[in-house]
């Protein structure tokens, strides 16, 4: 078994879904808030962004074990 084996045995796979999920959301919010809600798109995008910082933060706290179990 080699290292990075070992390294992703030990991470949540909860918690890198989250984290990647608010990355993207974050980084793409204005992409995703034109292409799913067309006019009313603009007035979307920092919500979309805070939702996205809210699963980043979430995912990380899963990945760092301050959640026991997940």
């Amino acid at each position: 078994m080699g290292f990075w084996d070992r390294v992703m045995g030990r991470l949540s796979v909860p918690g890198l879904l989250l984290l990647t999920a608010g990355v993207v959301l974050v980084l793409q919010a204005a992409k995703l808030c034109r292409l799913v809600l067309r006019d009313n798109g603009e007035r979307v995008i920092p919500w979309v962004k805070v939702l996205g910082l809210v699963l980043a933060v979430l995912g990380s706290v899963i990945l760092l074990d301050w959640i026991p179990g997940l």
